[in-house]
C-alpha cells in the first residue's frame, strides 16, 4: 500500500494527471522519488504524441510548438517553471547566499523572473520548430525521452544531494525516503530509458546521456556553492534547464 501511494502522490505533487485522493503521511512519501520518472514518461508520450499528431493532420509550426508548450504547462501545472522563475530571481539578485535563499521563498515575481521566462519559452520554442519542420519521426519521439529523462536525473539529486534548508517539501519528502530502494528504481528507469533511446537512434541518445550529465554535474557544484545544497525551487530549475538544453541539442542534431 504505501508503494502504490507513493506512485500516486508522485503523479499528484508533480503533475495535474487526474489521480485518486490519499492522505499524506511521511512513510508514504519513502518511494516517490522512484515513480517521478513514470510521470516524465507520461508526458513525454503525450508530448511526442502531440507533434506526431499535429504533423499527420497538417498543423503549421507555430500553431503546433505553441500547443505543445502549452500541454507541458497544462500538465505540469507549472510547479517546474515556478522554480525555475523563482531561481532566475534568487540568481540576478547578485546577493548573499543567506539572501538568495530569502528571494526563493518570496511569493512575488520579479522583472527578471519574467524577462528569463521569455527567453526560455523563446528557446524552447525555436528548437521544438526545428525539430517539428524536419518531420523526422526518430526525433520526435527522441524529444519524448527528454521528459522521461530528465526527471530520472532530477530524482537521483533530490535524494542524493544535500539540502540547502531544513524545511521545505524537497526537504520533506527527500528525507523519508528509502534512498537505496529509489536509487535501485531509479538505476531500473535509467535502463529503460537507455533501452527506448538506443532502440530509436543509438548516436542520438546517447549525446543527450551526455547533456544530461553535464547539466547534473554542473547543478551539484553550482547549488552548493551558490545556495549550500539543494531546493525545490533549484529542482524545477534544474529540470527546466535539463530539458531545454536535450531540446536544443535535438534541433542541432536535426539540421
Amino acid at each position: 500500500m504505501t508503494a502504490l501511494k507513493s506512485f500516486v502522490l508522485a503523479f499528484s505533487m508533480y503533475s495535474r494527471i487526474p489521480m485518486p485522493h490519499v492522505r499524506l503521511e511521511e512513510k508514504d512519501m519513502k518511494y516517490i522519488f522512484g515513480f517521478f520518472p513514470l510521470v516524465g514518461a507520461v508526458i513525454g508520450a503525450l508530448a511526442s504524441g502531440w507533434l506526431l499528431l499535429a504533423d499527420r493532420l497538417g498543423t503549421g509550426t507555430i500553431t503546433a510548438v505553441c500547443a505543445e508548450i502549452g500541454i507541458l504547462l497544462l500538465i505540469t501545472g507549472g510547479i517546474h517553471t515556478d522554480g525555475y522563475m523563482d531561481t532566475m530571481d534568487a540568481v540576478h539578485s547578485y546577493g548573499d547566499r543567506q539572501k538568495k535563499l530569502e528571494i526563493l521563498k518570496d511569493s512575488h515575481i520579479g522583472a527578471f523572473a519574467v524577462i528569463m521566462l521569455l527567453v526560455y519559452i523563446m528557446f524552447e520554442a525555436a528548437a521544438l520548430a526545428q525539430i517539428y519542420e524536419t518531420k523526422n519521426l526518430k526525433y520526435i519521439i527522441l524529444t519524448g525521452f527528454v521528459f522521461y529523462l530528465s526527471r530520472i536525473a532530477s530524482a537521483a539529486a533530490a535524494v542524493n544531494f544535500k539540502a540547502a534548508k531544513s524545511d521545505g517539501m524537497l526537504r520533506l519528502a527527500a528525507s523519508g525516503a528509502d534512498k537505496r530502494t529509489v536509487n535501485v528504481m531509479l538505476c531500473f528507469h535509467f535502463a529503460v530509458c537507455m533501452a527506448g533511446m538506443a532502440a530509436v537512434k543509438p548516436a542520438a541518445g546517447a549525446v543527450l546521456v551526455f547533456v544530461q550529465l553535464a547539466v547534473f554535474i554542473y547543478y551539484r557544484l553550482w547549488s552548493y556553492k551558490s545556495f549550500g545544497g539543494v531546493t525545490g525551487d533549484l529542482a524545477g530549475w534544474f529540470l527546466c534547464v535539463s530539458e531545454l538544453c536535450q531540446i536544443i541539442v535535438l534541433a542541432v542534431m536535426c539540421l
